[in-house]
Formats: structure tokens, C-alpha cells, sequence
């Protein structure tokens, strides 16, 4: 969530001006209905097929130093690969200004691939792998009518793959986060809606595929983060919002040959409905989606891992309906919370070990 308020501020420095000397009540519609795609792809030369077998270093040899064959890597390439890509759809900055209205909504699919496969160079000792999608988002100083539609049939997909032979590779991190139907106001949200039909998803796939007793002395860290139907400020009223999305984030570790990594860490987080402000009135939120959480490392024993892995471990979050009302300058008897949460969501954790949660419908008051 840090980062993604961090990305949205830094392209908020173009759009803030102009919502500066916009008139109080602003008004917005924003639709979009195509795909955002993108994809880094880094295939060694050693790992490419020819006819149907692996070609081996004589491969090399017919092709030219510096020349690049399908994103191929050569022997002069760094010893560090980062693999980033950000997707991001109808955004509305205006954080001085009132927002008298704002509808947005999202059909397309945004998806981020970021793959390394095959056999690793001797000189690539660590691999960062970023996808990021963000759609729908408000940041306002005052938002009086809003109206946020993730769907019907939209899709956020990230996508992080490193696999084959890995003789150089020390370290492999992973992280992906989606987010969507946001939004962030300084004093208030007035009426409107969220909404995440039953036909969208929010999709984390961190993937990591090792043989030929790669041991990745760095470890491997996988990080998953689904975010939908956020709602941020002091007053919020006569919001109805509507979660019947899936949202899901699967972490897996492969080892071909039974060899433990040096160390592994992943973590999954999905959020739906979240609310924090000081004073809430007639605020609806209903769940009847899925939330799913995956942690895996194929190929290993728990013996091994107990046994091996100092830096394992799995940890996950599964959080719908959440209100969190804060302190608020007023008297506690001037003060109203309003609302409704009804949740029929399934949420789902698959783990051999760790630490994991799993919240629906709740509240917490700090007076």
C-alpha cells in the first residue's frame, strides 16, 4: 500500500496543477476497456531449444557478442537483473481540490510477466522481480459523490517466474501487488459505491523452478498483495460497497533434484473492504467473494526445511469488512458510527507451516 501511494504521488506531480485551478466541485468520468500488458522476458542463450534439443554452448558460438536473440543475456550482461513493470488506469489527482463527482471504471485487464527462465549465467548472482497493477484511484482534499466499478470481466494478473539452472544465482526476490477501487480524502467521502463483481480477479503467481543443486545462498523471498475497495478519510457516508471478486496469491518454490534452498520467505496479503476514518454514517459492505493465500515449496521435506532453512518462513492475510474508526477530536457522544457488514466469503489458506490469519467483519474504535 506504501508503495503504491508513493507511485500515485509521483505521478500526481503532473495532474496536481491543473486540479489546483480547477473550481470547487470537479467532475469526472473515467472508463477505460482495453488491455495494459506488459512483459520482460530474459532467456540465456545456453537454455534455447534447437529442434527440439537443448542446444548447449555451441549455440553461442553462432551468435554474435552484444547481439539480442529473444531477450537472450550474454556473458557481459551485469550480475544483477530487475525485472519491473507498473500497469496503471484511471487515476484522479486533485488533492487540494473538491471533487463534486467521480465515476470510474475499469473493464480491460492489466497483466505484468516478468520471466527469466533457463540456464542462468555464471555472472547473474541476483534476480528482483516487480509487477505491479493499480486501477481506480481518488486522492481528493473532499469527494462528494464517487462511484467505482472494477468490472464487469476486468482482471489484474502479475506474473514473476524465475526457473532452470541456476549455478550463479545467489539471491531471487518476487513481489507483486494489486490494487484497485481507491479512494483517499482529506476531510470527506460523501455518497457513492465500490464495486468488484463476481467475475473479476486480483491474481499474484511468484514462481520459482530450480535443478542441478542450485542453493541460492541469498534465499528466495516471495511477497503477494491484493488490494480492493479502500475507502480513507475523516468523515464517510452513505457508502455501499460490494466485494464478490476473487483475489489470490500463490508462492511457489520447485527444486527438481530434492536440494533445499539456503533460505525462504513468503507472505501473502489480500485486503477487501477496508474503511478507516473518525466518523462513518450509513456505510454498507458486503463480501461474497474468495480470498486465497498459497505458500509452497515443492520438492523439500519438512525434515529439510526444519532442518536447513534458518530463514524459513510462510506467514498470510486474509482480511474482508474491515472498519476502523479513529480517535477523533470530537466527544464521544457527538460522535456516530453507522453501519453494515455482511460477509459470505470464503477464504483460504495452504500452507505447510507459518503463521496466518483470517478476518471477516470487523471493527475497531479508538476514542
Amino acid at each position: 500500500m506504501q508503495r503504491m501511494l508513493m507511485v500515485i504521488a509521483l505521478v500526481g506531480t503532473t495532474t496536481s496543477a491543473a486540479a489546483e485551478d480547477a473550481a470547487r466541485g470537479l467532475s469526472v468520468d473515467q472508463i477505460w476497456t482495453g488491455d495494459q500488458t506488459g512483459i520482460n522476458q530474459i532467456i540465456p542463450r545456453r537454455t534455447l531449444l534447437l529442434n527440439g534439443t537443448h542446444a548447449g554452448s555451441a549455440l553461442s558460438d553462432y551468435t554474435p557478442r552484444g547481439h539480442d536473440l529473444n531477450g537472450t543475456l550474454s556473458a557481459d550482461d551485469p550480475t544483477t537483473i530487475d525485472q519491473s513493470i507498473l500497469n496503471a488506469v484511471n487515476l484522479l489527482i486533485a488533492s487540494e481540490a473538491v471533487v463534486a463527482r467521480v465515476d470510474q471504471t475499469m473493464l480491460g485487464n492489466q497483466i505484468a510477466r516478468n520471466v527469466m527462465t533457463g540456464l542462468s549465467p555464471q555472472n547473474v548472482t541476483t534476480t528482483t522481480q516487480i509487477g505491479e497493477n493499480i486501477a481506480n484511484i481518488v486522492i481528493a482534499d473532499q469527494v462528494d459523490s464517487v462511484r467505482q466499478a472494477f468490472g464487469p470481466g476486468a482482471n489484474q494478473i502479475v506474473y514473476n517466474a524465475v526457473s532452470g539452472t541456476a549455478a550463479g544465482l545467489h539471491g531471487v526476490t518476487q513481489t507483486g501487488r494489486n490494487t484497485a477501487n481507491v479512494v483517499l480524502a482529506t476531510v470527506s467521502i460523501g455518497s457513492g459505491e465500490q464495486l468488484f463483481p463476481s467475475d473479476t480477479t486480483q491474481q499474484i503467481d511468484n514462481v520459482v523452478g530450480l535443478d542441478q543443486g542450485a542453493r541460492l545462498a541469498d534465499g528466495i523471498t516471495q511477497q503477494g498483495t491484493n488490494i480492493g475497495n479502500v475507502l480513507i478519510a475523516d468523515d464517510v457516508r452513505d457508502v455501499a460497497r460490494i466485494f464478490n471478486g476473487n483475489q489470490i496469491v500463490r508462492n511457489i518454490v520447485t527444486t527438481q533434484d530434492g536440494q533445499t534452498p539456503a533460505g525462504v520467505s513468503q507472505s501473502g496479503l489480500n485486503i477487501a473492504n477496508f474503511v478507516s476514518a473518525k466518523r462513518v454514517q450509513g456505510l454498507t459492505q458486503v463480501s461474497n467473494g474468495r480470498q486465497i493465500v498459497e505458500n509452497q515449496i515443492q520438492g523439500v521435506t519438512l525434515a529439510d526445511m526444519s532442518g536447513k532453512l534458518s530463514g524459513y518462513s510462510h506467514s498470510s492475510t486474509n482480511i474482508v469488512n474491515l472498519l476502523e474508526i479513529q480517535s477523533t477530536d470530537r466527544p464521544a457522544s457527538g460522535s456516530t458510527v453507522s453501519a453494515i457488514q455482511t460477509a459470505n466469503q470464503t477464504q483460504t489458506v495452504q500452507s505447510k507451516l507459518g503463521t496466518h490469519s483470517q478476518v471477516g467483519n470487523a471493527a475497531t474504535i479508538t476514542r
